[in-house]
């Protein structure tokens, strides 16, 4: 009688790790990749079990938080243009006999180059959350005086007066 009360109670310890690592993943699956099991003692099979659900967990945990920053960035960048394109359309349809494509066409042609540039812009920020693009020195102030000088002639059109006062930047980066 006394072996079996010391084998179970032996045994409830040995298992008391797995059961707080079954405990964990339970409790994770039902809400947030954020938690870990953390498990603390000696550094046997059991405990790089955990270790190694760990790892796991804060892997997928950057990766769920890489995929919610691209869906961020893709619908917050896409907006502005498309909803331009829309304006130009519905002002268009609501008087047909004052807008002629001629008119219009290099506007919506303007604003669907810029969707496409940044829907490859998000494309290579999908592979760099992933590790997949080279990094280059991107000198900032060269790139500034680059937007601004394409930009000069939409925005004088505008009735804007563009300047660009930038300093020396240099970033490792994707241009």
């Amino acid at each position: 009688v006394i072996a079996v009360v010391l084998g179970w109670f032996v045994a409830g310890r040995m298992l008391a790790p797995l059961q707080r690592i079954t405990a964990t993943a339970r409790s994770i699956a039902g809400s947030t990749l954020h938690e870990r099991i953390a498990l603390a003692g000696p550094k046997d099979e059991i405990r790089e079990l955990a270790d190694t659900f760990d790892a796991m967990l804060q892997r997928l945990d950057k990766a769920f938080q890489a995929q919610s920053r691209f869906a961020a960035n893709a619908s917050h960048e896409l907006r502005t243009p498309l909803a331009g394109m829309r304006t130009l359309l519905q002002v268009a349809l609501a008087a047909p006999g004052e807008y002629r494509l001629e008119d219009l066409g290099p506007d919506l042609l303007t604003l669907n180059r810029r969707s496409t540039e940044i829907t490859e812009a998000l494309l290579v920020l999908a592979r760099a959350d992933h590790g997949a693009i080279a990094e280059e020195a991107v000198e900032l102030d060269v790139l500034a005086r680059e937007v601004c000088t394409q930009a000069t002639p939409a925005a004088a059109d505008a009735g804007v007066a563009l300047t660009a006062s930038v300093g020396r930047g240099r970033v490792l980066g994707d241009r």
